[in-house]
């Protein structure tokens, strides 16, 4: 018997701690819609081959996403989209963020759609409302105006053709 040191036995044995796996993502058929019908409305009148022309991909688990999804389907709807930006800017000048000019607490999304304008506040996943938030929300409401929270693209649908 031999008592000399291995190399390996010099070496810590770590742990490894396993991540809970996010669940697959799987595509409702209202994007796989978008999709089709977004293909058909891009290649209506073009001369580029079937063969060569570009397929979308489209998902609605992202709040990029889902503003993808709303800004395609107005575009392809003949309708009005505009996306808000209220995050500052950045200064390298100055080393930090400059407030950002826009209204705190304006919905994420604006769909002006026959006529009507439709505010969206897009929450994806454990994503919650603000205080600031539900004070616009509730103007906006006694003003007469559409407000909704919007998770998914089906429940963008819903509000957008009542």
């Amino acid at each position: 018997m031999s008592n000399k040191c291995h190399f390996n036995d010099m070496i810590p044995r770590l742990e490894r701690t396993t991540r809970k796996s996010k669940p697959r993502y799987v595509k409702p058929d209202c994007v796989k819609r978008l999709e089709a019908d977004y293909f058909e409305w891009k290649y209506r009148n073009s001369t580029i081959p079937p063969q060569c022309r570009v397929k979308p991909h489209f998902r609605d688990d992202t709040a990029n996403g889902l503003a993808k999804c709303i800004e395609t389907w107005a575009r392809m709807n003949e309708a009005f989209f505009q996306r808000q930006n209220s995050q500052g800017q950045y200064d390298s000048r100055l080393g930090r963020w400059r407030k950002s000019g826009t209204t705190a607490g304006i919905a994420d999304v604006q769909v002006t759609h026959e006529g009507r304008v439709y505010n969206f506040e897009i929450k994806i996943g454990k994503d919650r409302q603000s205080d600031v938030q539900k004070d616009v929300e509730e103007r906006l409401l006694r003003a007469g105006g559409h407000y909704a929270i919007i998770k998914r693209y089906d429940d963008f649908l819903n509000k957008i053709t009542k």
